[in-house]
């Protein structure tokens, strides 16, 4: 391959140091090269100008303010409690259903954080990933409660 190069390489050299120098392109008439053509720019009065019409500001509608009322939520929403635990696998498959035999429909990362949607005293916990909205099943060997980054 080095051979090929300085080969070439030496006939490029060659061809450059026997060709005559040439002041003038040789390819004009083909690449259809023309003399560039002047065009005036239409002249413009004044009282062309005067003729243009300013827009006035519209009056903007005052906005109207509605005070929220709290309604109170549902009994079960305020009793749930999150539980918030951590991945300790490098990376951990998520899938459709407690089983190796399922699909895998994600996968998380050391340190990433999820929610426990079933039992966390099961052997696969259906987990909610907050970011992506994926839920599926993990292994809970591969998890922890406690932060591993603190």
């Amino acid at each position: 391959m080095l051979r090929l190069t300085m080969v070439l390489g030496g006939l490029i050299w060659v061809v450059m140091a026997i060709a005559p120098k040439l002041e003038n392109p040789v390819f004009t008439e083909v690449a259809g090269i023309k003399e560039p053509v002047l065009v005036s720019a239409p002249e413009v009065s004044r009282s062309a100008t005067n003729r243009i019409a300013t827009a006035s500001p519209s009056p903007r509608p005052e906005p109207v303010i509605e005070v929220a009322t709290e309604m109170p939520l549902p009994a079960t929403l305020t009793e749930q409690k999150r539980i918030v635990w951590y991945i300790t696998g490098t990376r951990v498959n998520v899938r459709e259903g407690p089983s190796t035999s399922y699909a895998v429909l994600d996968k998380v990362a050391y340190g990433e954080a999820f929610e426990v949607v079933s039992d966390p005293n099961a052997d696969w916990i259906k987990i909610r990933i907050e970011g992506d909205g994926v839920e599926g099943y993990i292994v809970k060997r591969f998890t922890t409660e406690k932060d591993p980054f603190r």
